[in-house]
């Protein structure tokens, strides 16, 4: 998968039907994809599904291969791992990263290191 697709899968997997939708068709061209990353800083949350918030710890997906979608690196980018992709943004907020099948994301809001979730 590429990270467009991957991204498209996730949220139809994760976020209500609406934002789904909304979050699918914005991510078909670039001008789109800044909103989606522009959105990650408070939109994206309130549109996740209660049922695909998870419970436990990344410890079985830390060297998996992932996209990283935050505005200040770009959407889909490319990363060897969740660690090296975590390790990059462990200062920052309002980015999502994603395992690159679209299956499970790590997403962490815009100024609230201590609520991180896990959705898949």
């Amino acid at each position: 998968m590429n990270a467009q697709q991957a991204f498209t899968h996730f949220v139809q997997r994760c976020l209500t039907p609406e934002k789904a939708r909304h979050f699918s068709e914005l991510c078909l061209n670039k001008k789109g994809q800044r909103q989606v990353l522009a959105s990650l800083y408070h939109e994206f949350e309130p549109a996740l599904l209660p049922s695909a918030v998870q419970r436990g710890s990344y410890d079985s997906l830390w060297s998996r291969p992932c996209f990283v979608f935050h505005e200040r690196l770009g959407f889909g980018v490319e990363v060897a791992s969740i660690r090296e992709a975590y390790d990059r943004l462990s200062i920052e907020g309002g980015w999502l990263i994603l395992l690159r099948d679209g299956s499970t994301g790590i997403y962490r809001p815009e100024a609230r290191w201590d609520d991180e979730k896990l959705i898949g």
